[in-house]
């Protein structure tokens, strides 16, 4: 019998047949755990693994944000302190997402392309020491961060296309929005406005609030306005020249004839006490652009009219203020204006607002925070290819009001 005879026949004994029944068995176990983890049977334990996965991750891990540049002068963008960690944003910030550090210190981390995030205000121009960074990882979010409208952009946006992956501005489709402030309703705490579609609450039909109507009867000044930008795109200094034909603007500060000085608690409570109205009238007539004059105003009892670009019914509730922009003529403006002003129910009326929303500061850190800790966040990679037109094309030259 030859030697390769016997092989064959020893390779088909007991060992042969023991040894090829692990291997199908072996199959068979690996077969069964490709079923058994398989997405057909097992999705749902496969994305409970990977969110818990990710929600560990993030929950050790600290997103880091820089400051390239000052904001109007002040390097820490009117934070405390020029870096602030996660105890500072959960503290004072009161961020929901607080694991972050923020510092406008270039040399807090090692290198610059280290950071997760990196802020530029687009209202001043870029360090000229220092103007852009050096070196950018692909995991840095480069933000375009302006609180003021296009007409006050330092930058030519058209050398920085596909530079930006995020923007951090007033306007409602930013990817970060950053309001001079937002109203809160005050039965369920959460923030309504400003929004696309605020869920507002429905006036009532009659309203009465006695702190408001003894006030009313001792106002005796129709309009007030503090104003040191006196030549505007949107030409407001035009339309509150031809108010005054109709009745008394005063207007204080460098565009008039009186002076109220920064800072005097007098200038706010004569609002209150002997004004009926304040003009909240914008710079820019742009999208969702309003500005800490029309936050301001609500924080007195005068009824704020408001001049600009944006749709106010994202921003304040209705029959809060009067839009001037909702009539055709100045004429049509100033009577109305005349009527609210000579009936005490009326004009009562527009406070009505007050009983269910409450007026707070924000902070765009807090968002931006929990946007670098999006689960998605270091998946998913955009670029503004044309930021330029993104930013321009919100504003526009012409009022609806016939001036």
């Amino acid at each position: 019998m030859s030697m390769a005879v016997r092989s064959a026949r020893l390779a088909c004994g007991p060992r042969g047949a023991l040894l090829l029944l692990l291997v199908i068995l072996l199959s068979a176990l690996v077969v069964l755990h490709k079923v058994i983890q398989s997405p057909l049977l097992n999705q749902n334990k496969i994305l409970q693994d990977h969110l818990r996965g990710q929600h560990e991750r993030h929950i050790r891990s600290t997103r880091t944000i820089l400051l390239w540049t000052d904001f109007f002068g002040d390097p820490r963008w009117k934070l405390s302190w020029d870096t602030l960690g996660p105890q500072e944003l959960r503290d004072e910030l009161h961020c929901p997402v607080y694991q972050c550090e923020i510092s406008n210190q270039h040399a807090f981390l090692p290198a610059v392309e280290l950071y997760d995030a990196i802020v530029f205000h687009a209202a001043e121009m870029f360090p000229l020491l220092r103007p852009v960074p050096s070196h950018r990882s692909p995991h840095q979010a480069y933000v375009f961060a302006l609180m003021e409208p296009p007409g006050e952009t330092k930058h030519r946006l058209d050398d920085e296309q596909g530079f930006y992956n995020l923007t951090m501005t007033y306007r409602l489709d930013s990817d970060v929005i950053w309001p001079y402030g937002q109203l809160l309703d005050i039965a369920t705490d959460a923030v309504v406005a400003p929004s696309v579609k605020p869920p507002w609450r429905k006036p009532p039909a009659t309203f009465n609030d006695t702190l408001v109507w003894n006030l009313w009867s001792g106002k005796t000044k129709t309009a007030a306005w503090f104003v040191s930008h006196c030549a505007t795109l949107s030409k407001r200094e035009v339309l509150a020249n031809r108010l005054q034909e109709f009745f008394n603007v005063d207007i204080y500060g460098k565009c008039g004839t009186l002076r109220c000085t920064r800072g005097d608690p007098r200038c706010d409570e004569m609002l209150d006490t002997d004004y009926f109205f304040y003009l909240a009238f914008e710079n820019s007539l742009c999208d969702d652009y309003v500005t800490e004059k029309l936050f301001d105003a609500l924080q007195r009892t005068v009824v704020p009219v408001v001049f600009g670009g944006a749709d106010y019914s994202r921003i304040l509730p209705p029959h809060s203020y009067v839009d001037a922009n909702r009539f055709e003529t100045v004429e049509e403006l100033a009577r109305y204006l005349n009527f609210v002003a000579g009936d005490p129910d009326m004009y009562v009326s527009y406070f009505w607002w007050r009983s269910h929303y409450r007026l707070v500061p924000s902070s765009p850190f807090c968002d931006l925070c929990a946007r670098l800790h999006a689960p998605a966040f270091g998946h998913k990679t955009q670029f503004y290819h044309n930021i330029q037109s993104w930013w321009f094309n919100s504003c526009r030259l012409e009022s609806r009001i016939r001036l």
